[in-house]
């Protein structure tokens, strides 16, 4: 897993809404609650960098040892754990409520993601981060479980085309048909074959979504276009890993097509 130089945030998909922006264009947006998120753990990468308060580990020794506290070890790398979405008490296991009491909470978190970075953290346990974390950042990647479509045939999940509906062809119209190896040495289904089979449940990340609005207050963002994932499924939203350059501002760069040309002649990103 690659380290990144900034913190992202966790947040849920409210739905989708349009935004007139200032010179009259409409632009189709999905309003996503980020944040707030409760910092639940700070990983470091030596043992000497932990913060205080949480350079000591317990661990259960039985009935007769009881519970033992020592040294927390170094975890090796510097991440942050945030958590989000509140989760009762009653519903959360021992070692949830042991985990999130750390970071000052008496209940936990329903989606609990981690963000490794590549430089020792300034957050605390306890601390929550908000939406506010993201007011300088114009594009983001957004990372979610597409809807589930059940069992799917190779038209609706790889977009295949049909077969022909003349005389002849008994209702055969919609399947795959031959896999190509029947006569081949190689015999059987060759691996990655695009067949009919489970659909959507898969993580996706949709890369540079534009930031056009961020409401503070509410802690709602709003995206440019459409991210992966039904209502209230939860997200990771994260600085984009693409550039933020304007296509005109590129050095050596040759714009052949007209309608990139078009968009680098009006400033667009």
């Amino acid at each position: 897993m690659t380290a990144s130089a900034t913190l992202g945030i966790l947040g849920k998909k409210l739905g989708m809404t349009q935004i007139f922006q200032d010179d009259g264009t409409c632009v189709p947006v999905t309003v996503v609650q980020a944040g707030p998120c409760r910092v639940l753990q700070v990983k470091m990468a030596t043992a000497a960098e932990h913060p205080e308060g949480h350079r000591t580990a317990s661990a259960n020794g039985g009935k007769k040892r009881g519970k033992q506290s020592r040294p927390r070890a170094a975890d090796g790398y510097y991440a942050v754990q945030l958590g989000f979405d509140d989760k009762p008490a009653r519903l959360c296991s021992k070692p949830e409520l042991g985990a999130t009491k750390k970071a000052g909470l008496e209940h936990g978190k329903r989606f609990v993601r981690e963000f490794r970075l590549d430089q020792a953290p300034t957050e605390k346990p306890g601390e929550d981060i908000t939406v506010a974390a993201l007011t300088d950042v114009q594009h983001v990647d957004v990372t979610g479980i597409t809807k589930g479509r059940g069992w799917a045939g190779t038209i609706k999940r790889w977009g295949f085309s049909r077969q022909p509906t003349s005389h002849g062809n008994s209702v055969n119209h919609r399947t795959a048909g031959g896999l190509g190896r029947n006569m081949s040495i190689s015999k059987g289904v060759p691996k990655g074959k695009r067949m009919a089979g489970h659909y959507g449940v898969e993580k996706v990340t949709v890369q540079r979504l534009k930031v056009v609005k961020i409401d503070a207050e509410r802690n709602l963002i709003y995206l440019h276009g459409a991210v992966p994932g039904h209502y209230n499924g939860y997200l990771v939203l994260r600085k984009t890993v693409k550039n933020e350059r304007l296509v005109a501002d590129k050095p050596g760069l040759v714009i052949k097509n007209a309608a990139a040309k078009a968009m680098a002649t009006k400033g667009r990103k």
